[in-house]
């Protein structure tokens, strides 16, 4: 019985040696450095690029800065051409009608041109209506109203 247990003993001994376990292994140094090497230039080149992209973000601010300026001034200028133009189409309107009412106590008829409901046909007009009259604009305008 002693020698089986003596040849066991012997018998995983020799596997031990000849199988080890490897609990312990030692990580390979020069593969670990090499990838913080490239972790290292990774990151120095992200660095890099955050700088240039900061700077281009920059300059397109700038940009755009500039530009919505630009496009206030223009907004002012167009504000003020529409002043202008406004102020030119009230004068026209007032002269139309001005012409409107002169052609009318002359007799001379204005049913082709359009009339806007302003004025003082229209003031007249309305009089005529509070007073009871029927009859409507269009021939209040040509046959009832007479220029004072």
């Amino acid at each position: 019985m002693r020698a089986l247990i003596v040849v066991c003993c012997v018998f995983l001994i020799m596997i031990e040696i000849a199988f080890p376990v490897g609990a312990v292994t030692s990580p390979p140094v020069d593969e670990i450095d090499m990838m913080l090497a490239k972790v290292q230039k990774n990151l120095a080149m992200a660095s890099e690029v955050t700088k240039v992209a900061q700077k281009t973000s920059e300059k397109l601010v700038k940009n755009k800065v500039e530009e919505k300026a630009e496009l206030k001034e223009a907004v002012v200028k167009a504000e003020e051409k529409v002043e202008a133009i406004s102020k030119v189409v009230n004068v026209m309107e007032d002269k139309m009608e001005l012409y409107q009412v002169k052609m009318i106590s002359k007799g001379i008829d204005t049913s082709f041109e359009q009339v806007e409901f302003k004025g003082p046909i229209y003031e007249a007009y309305l009089n005529y209506v509070e007073e009871g009259g029927t009859e409507d604009f269009g021939y209040f305008r040509l046959y009832l109203w007479q220029p004072k």
